[in-house]
């Protein structure tokens, strides 16, 4: 074993903490030798954070779950690449190392990448599918060759600077912080319009929102996030300042309470009027969630970071202050640019950017020419970074939740087909969709039998398991995992040029193609155009957008026919009454237009003349335009919007007269009767047509 023991990392290392930089730091070469070299560097030390699978490290640790490594911080953090490269988990846990610390990362030699394939590569893969090579190892392989690291090499030895020089930090991140800090309060007191607080990670943005509380105390504040743990540092600042400490089973402190994104729409009503809402995180929510809770008319702050493990918030940027720039023109914008837990210019904070394309950016389109479509592989994308860029940030922009593993999956998961729009050389819209099914019979049967659920293969499992048919899994298939076309030319067709392109580039032996999204009305108008049925809808609401998941499906060759279709229609219509009895109308009626319809009877056309010829009573109506509705779907949609509300409260969701009536704003049952025979007349006429 070579001994570095000598190096001068001792003194880069002082350098470092003098600067309150922090520092990547790559020890490559077999797995044994890196393992030994590990723990002399970290023998004299006990600040240390080990992430490994293997039992040879000491003290080591390999959480499945983020927040177990949060909130926390280190002055050598350990990750064990032989374990595997698990891009969020690397993303997330070099936020704990602190000032004038390194992270270790332990990886075969460098030039070994481009055909080493890691444990975790499994992850992106589905049942029958053999990872062959890693992109994303590749491309770290690339940007290494390019921009060389703090390196300790088996077969390389020592690549390390002589000294390390740091550009001094001009800006101090507390001072920053105070003053922001000052304005919030500020506005809180003189006006009504919605703060946006955007900081990138370490800038002090969480303890800022436990300081502006503790600064309130008879204010009361209720904090939204998706999860309670990602409050950590602005709990704790807010204890520090009332000299307690943080009650996790309450999840409450002093003047500050904690409510799911689901649970403050539904409590919204019971707060007091000058309770200030606070989201966390507000870019890892739905763009439709936040502008409700920015309806609800309380003080509220957006706080947010923009680049981050979870993706980042270029969508939110974009789609949400453009919302507020038109409904409230004067709301305020706060950013936190400087660090505060380490110095400007860090070293880490840029490497892992680079590692994770964090920084990717969409370039604001102009359509000067026609858009012309063409495949992108996933070599290609590391052979082009700019398009790897463009790629990624549209993905970005396109979901809430994208994060830097879906990064790797991009690069590495099998069967992965994309397919780009572009306009003078630039990526305008992406569709990326993956292939599914063609399992083996006796896999089919046992997933028939609920005894196995392979990896991956989602949308194929899902209708095998709805409708008891194994050629869902046996048939092959290809799922749209998502369509993303650049805000600013959306609205042109390119999504649904973009889609026909997709499907006429399909492969030969694909038998059915489906999507599945949250379930919206303009989405499901896009995806029923391009005649694609619903299928699925799932019973579980997303606790942050409150919409069901609903997977739709159209048939390319084969034996699958629309019978499911109907399956799917007649258990829709018995669950409004029960599990979707508080879905939107509006979702509802354009969910029934996509549903298949046959013709009503002479008889059921004479029954109709005579009802609206008389004056009918609501018994006789109700169960009669239920009957009709449920033959025709179709009919809905062309009803007013007052009497399509009235059809969908009252006959198909069956909630009661009175709630019906507080609905509807209806002043009694008088009104209900009127309403009732105006829509007779409606039906009448749609029908006679």
């Amino acid at each position: 074993m070579q001994d570095f023991k000598h190096s001068n990392l001792p003194l880069l290392r002082s350098q470092l903490a003098d600067a309150r930089h922090r520092q990547l730091l790559l020890i490559t070469g077999s797995q044994a030798w890196c393992y030994a070299q590990c723990q002399q560097l970290l023998a004299n030390s006990n600040d240390n954070l080990i992430l490994s699978s293997s039992k040879t490290l000491e003290n080591a640790v390999w959480p499945e779950h983020l927040h177990q490594i949060l909130g926390q911080e280190f002055s050598n953090l350990v990750y064990d690449g032989f374990s595997g490269i698990v891009p969020n988990k690397i993303a997330a846990a070099a936020g704990t190392v602190r000032a004038g610390g390194l992270l270790l990362l332990l990886l075969p030699e460098v030039d070994e990448l481009d055909h080493w394939l890691d444990p975790a590569i499994t992850r992106w893969c589905s049942e029958g599918q053999t990872p062959k090579h890693s992109y994303f190892l590749k491309r770290w392989q690339q940007l290494w060759q390019q921009q060389p690291a703090w390196h300790i090499s088996e077969h390389f030895g020592v690549q390390l600077p002589s000294a390390y020089l740091a550009v001094s930090s001009a800006v101090c991140g507390v001072k920053e912080q105070q003053n922001v800090l000052t304005q919030l309060s500020t506005a809180l007191e003189n006006q009504l319009a919605p703060v946006l607080l955007s900081a990138d990670r370490g800038r002090g943005k969480s303890a800022l929102l436990g300081l502006l509380a503790s600064k309130h105390p008879t204010q009361q504040f209720v904090i939204c996030s998706r999860h309670f743990h990602a409050l950590h540092s602005c709990f704790s600042m807010l204890a520090q300042a009332c000299n307690t400490e943080v009650d996790v089973k309450t999840k409450k402190l002093a003047n500050l309470s904690y409510m799911a994104p689901d649970a403050l729409l539904q409590q919204a009503s019971a707060l007091d009027s000058k309770t200030v809402i606070v989201v966390d995180e507000a870019a890892a929510l739905p763009v439709p969630f936040l502008i409700q809770v920015a309806q609800l008319g309380f003080r509220c702050i957006f706080s947010s970071t923009l680049v981050g493990y979870e993706g980042n918030g270029r969508g939110y940027t974009l789609r949400f202050k453009r919302y507020l720039e038109s409904h409230y023109p004067s709301y305020l914008d706060f950013t936190l640019s400087t660090p505060i837990r380490y110095a400007s210019n860090d070293p880490l904070e840029q490497q892992i950017r680079d590692l994770f394309v964090l920084e990717c950016k969409a370039t604001p389109p102009i359509l000067t020419s026609s858009t012309t479509m063409r495949a992108i592989s996933q070599s290609e994308l590391i052979e082009n970074s700019s398009l790897l860029e463009q790629v990624f940030s549209l993905l970005v922009l396109a979901h809430y939740q994208t994060s830097v593993d879906d990064l790797r999956q991009l690069l590495d998961a099998p069967d992965l087909h994309l397919r780009g729009a572009f306009c003078n050389n630039k990526l305008v819209g992406i569709c990326l969709a993956v292939i599914e099914g063609g399992l083996a019979s006796d896999l089919a049967e046992d997933i028939l039998a609920g005894k196995r659920r392979p990896a991956g293969h989602l949308m194929a499992q899902q209708l095998t398991t709805s409708f008891g048919d194994s050629q869902f899994v046996t048939e092959k298939s290809v799922r749209i995992v998502r369509i993303a076309v650049h805000p600013d030319v959306q609205q042109q067709g390119i999504g649904r040029r973009l889609l026909a392109f997709f499907e006429t580039t399909l492969p030969e032996d694909i038998s059915y193609i489906g999507t599945s999204f949250g379930l919206t009305a303009p989405l499901l108008s896009f995806w029923s155009q391009r005649h694609y049925q619903p299928m699925k809808l799932g019973f579980k609401q997303d606790k942050a957008s409150g919409e069901y998941a609903v997977l739709m499906f159209k048939k390319v060759r084969g034996d699958l026919d629309n019978t499911y279709t109907r399956i799917f229609k007649q258990a829709f219509f018995y669950q409004l009454r029960s599990h979707y009895q508080q879905l939107d109308t509006e979702v509802v009626s354009a969910l029934l237009a996509t549903l298949p319809f046959e013709h009503i009877t002479n008889e059921q056309l004479d029954y109709l003349h005579y009802l609206r010829n008389s004056n009918p009573v609501e018994q006789q109506v109700c169960p009669f335009i239920w009957q009709l509705i449920t033959t025709d779907p179709r009919l809905l949609k062309n009803l007013t919007k007052v009497s399509k509300a009235l059809v969908i409260r009252l006959i198909l969701q069956q909630h009661s007269t009175q709630v019906v009536l507080n609905l509807l704003g209806l002043s009694g049952k008088k009104a209900l009767t009127t309403t009732l025979r105006e829509t007779v007349q409606q039906v009448y006429e749609y029908f006679r047509c």
